[in-house]
Order: C-alpha cells, then sequence, then structure tokens
C-alpha cells in the first residue's frame, strides 16, 4: 500500500546532509524530492525542475517545504497549484548554513562561501578549475581564475557538523593558496531548516504561499 503524506519536501541536492541531519534531529519523515544542484547554473532549467516536481506530487501533499534560496530568480513564477508552498526568505542558500539572512549580510559580497555539498556539487569554483586548467594550461589558467575570483577576500568554509571539515577545508585551501586568498572557518547553524521542518514559519523568515498563487519578483527581492 502506497504510504501519503501530508508534507513533502523538495530540496537541493547541496542541502542534502544538512537536510537529513535536521530530519533525523526532529524525528521527520517527509518525503524528499532531490533536485539535481548542478541546475544552479541555469534558473530557468532549475524553474523547470523545480516546477514539474511539484506538478507531480500526490494529492495527498497538501504543504510544500521547497529548501532553496530564490537562486538568481530561479524561483520566480514557480506556481503553488494545488500545494501550498513554504520557503525560506533567502536570496542564495548561505543563510540556510549559517542560520538568518542578518548573518550573511554581515559578510558582505567579497567572501566566497564553501560547504561539504556545495564543494562536491559540481558548480563551485573549485570543481571548475581542473577544467580551466585542462583547457588553458596552468598559467594562463590560474590567471583566469584570479580574474574571476580576484575581488573575493577570503574563502569561507562552513562547518555544518555533517561533513569531514579538515578533509574540505584542506582542499579548499589547496585551490585557495595560488590564488593568495585566504581561508577561514566558521560555524554552522542549521535553525532555519530546522524552523522550516517544524512549522515555524515566521513572516520575515519565510515565504508561504498559497494554493493558486505564484512566486513574484516582489517576493524575491523582498528575500533579500
Amino acid at each position: 500500500m502506497e504510504q501519503v503524506h501530508d508534507i513533502c519536501i523538495i530540496a537541493c541536492e547541496t542541502l542534502k546532509q544538512e537536510l537529513l541531519a535536521a530530519m533525523e534531529k526532529r524525528g521527520c519523515r517527509y518525503p524528499v524530492i532531490w533536485i539535481d544542484s548542478g541546475k544552479h547554473a541555469w534558473p530557468d532549467k532549475l524553474r523547470v525542475s523545480v516546477q514539474q516536481a511539484i506538478d507531480d506530487l500526490h494529492s495527498s501533499c497538501q504543504t510544500v517545504l521547497l529548501l532553496f534560496g530564490f537562486c538568481g530568480n530561479a524561483m520566480v513564477d514557480i506556481q503553488a497549484r494545488n500545494h501550498r508552498l513554504v520557503m525560506p526568505r533567502a536570496a542564495d542558500c548561505i543563510p540556510l548554513f549559517i542560520g538568518s539572512r542578518k548573518e550573511r549580510e554581515a559578510y558582505g559580497a567579497r567572501t566566497y562561501f564553501f560547504t561539504g555539498g556545495y564543494l562536491d556539487s559540481g558548480g563551485s569554483a573549485v570543481s571548475d578549475a581542473p577544467r580551466i586548467y585542462e583547457r588553458y594550461g596552468e598559467k594562463k589558467g590560474l590567471y583566469i581564475l584570479k580574474k574571476m575570483l580576484g575581488h573575493y577576500e577570503d574563502f569561507t568554509v562552513i562547518d555544518t557538523g555533517v561533513f569531514d571539515i579538515d578533509a574540505v577545508k584542506a582542499r579548499v585551501e589547496d585551490f585557495a593558496k595560488p590564488l593568495d586568498i585566504p581561508v577561514k572557518l566558521i560555524p554552522g547553524n542549521l535553525i532555519l531548516i530546522e524552523a522550516l521542518l517544524a512549522g515555524d514559519w515566521r513572516e520575515d523568515a519565510f515565504l508561504v504561499l498559497e494554493p493558486g498563487r505564484k512566486i513574484t519578483l516582489d517576493d524575491s527581492i523582498a528575500s533579500g
């Protein structure tokens, strides 16, 4: 007999380890649909994938928890259909790793963040580097990477407690050394993910979209 749920989750694979840890902590057994994190490079493709996942949900699923940031406005025009949608008010996924938009904003735009999930997602600068070096050679490849990343003041690894922090930090340090960019380590905070699971959807932290509505550009702007 098929098991049905009134709450379902659609989440980016970049947050997989953190979400599973939060679900275990809370004893949640909601079904999760994972969206390939590589689609972040193409917001239109990400939007299509998320919408298709929503449209394919069982009719018993009344509330859909979306574990994404707005991700380059990829969530704009997502339609709630017959479900209520709930998602964090976050421009990207970093607040989900460190606890709040305010905390994210305190670091400014010149910090490049890493987690274990992001490092392995295929969309980070670290994963792009081998292709750049292979195509352009070491000298020109390094020049290109410095041009791409030279405006960052530091690489910051967020220790969310769910991956091998020493191994991840070492990989980032190996990448950062020829770029002369310092690497920092900060503690993570999964309070937003836990609040999403708990139904603690404060208006300042979460967007709640009732059935029939769609996410607008104003919602994206409001997310900060």
